[in-house]
């Protein structure tokens, strides 16, 4: 069977571009397939697809906040235009990484590493998962809610899009799998090469983002402001679910991950959306 190595540059960007919005998004990817892998059993190369998942959720976080600030521009009030907008970004996505952060609290209820992980895979929502979902809802509402310029809120919700996608990667290089099956065990362990590839596009993706979508002056300040220290944020919010779940869980899980892609998120937009409000 063809492997993604024996492909093409082109049809290897596509395969790794399919994986990540397979992954990510519940849009249709098969037209993205090289002819090698339609209609194939192959396995997907999913570790070595990272390098794009910062870029489609970039592209994410673009499209929800440039609806958001559309919409209010067309005088729809500012909270029903985030509502909206937060409906579109969960309708693409399917509400993964959020089915993930409700399971995440959920599972604090557990006693054990055993029974953490029990409750994770039902199926079923919890008191503390509908409190957190309600919690992570209502932060991006309120921060897009205030946002009423198109360019400032593609750059404030671009970057918190690309450092959410990218923050996972830092939990599952960090601690191991809880699990010895599941999706997110696949990623285990990650190569050096591809995580420092998806950093590359990482720093790429904020400085496009800063240069082409910032509203003010470019300055060296205003440079670290929207490149550095949102890179650290997430950083810092990586260690610290790492940190959680390796004490909780003794690794991380795929919950784990759309947990920490959430409140990446939340934090971002909160941090940059404070410095304009």
């Amino acid at each position: 069977m063809t492997s993604s190595g024996r492909l093409s540059i082109p049809d290897t960007l596509r395969l790794h571009l399919a994986c990540g919005v397979g992954l990510l998004t519940r849009i249709p990817v098969g037209w993205l397939l090289p002819s090698a892998y339609k209609n194939s059993s192959a396995s997907w190369p999913l570790a070595q697809s990272i390098w794009c998942w910062p870029l489609i959720g970039a592209g994410i976080g673009i499209c929800a906040g440039g609806l958001s600030a559309v919409l209010q521009c067309s005088h729809i009030p500012p909270l029903a235009a985030a509502g909206i907008a937060l409906g579109m970004q969960i309708l693409v996505t399917g509400g993964l990484h959020e089915d993930g952060l409700a399971d995440t609290a959920d599972s604090s209820g557990g006693m054990t590493p055993e029974r953490k992980l029990e409750i994770m895979r039902d199926s079923r929502i919890g008191s503390y998962g509908v409190l957190t979902l309600c919690l992570a809802i209502l932060i991006r509402a309120g921060v897009l809610s205030s946002i009423h310029s198109i360019v400032l809120a593609c750059l404030i919700c671009g970057i918190a899009g690309c450092l959410a996608r990218g923050a996972f990667l830092v939990v599952t290089k960090t601690i191991p799998p809880a699990r010895p099956d599941g999706l997110a065990r696949s990623l285990y362990p990650l190569a050096q090469r591809n995580l420092t590839i998806a950093l590359a596009v990482i720093i790429c993706l904020c400085i496009l983002l800063t240069v082409f979508l910032m509203p003010a002056p470019l300055t060296v300040a205003c440079l670290l402001t929207f490149i550095v220290f949102p890179i650290l944020l997430a950083l810092a919010v990586a260690l610290l679910i790492a940190r959680y779940a390796q004490r909780k869980l003794g690794g991380y899980t795929g919950d784990i991950l759309g947990a920490c892609a959430v409140i990446t998120e939340c934090t971002i937009m909160t941090a940059l959306s404070a410095l304009f409000y």
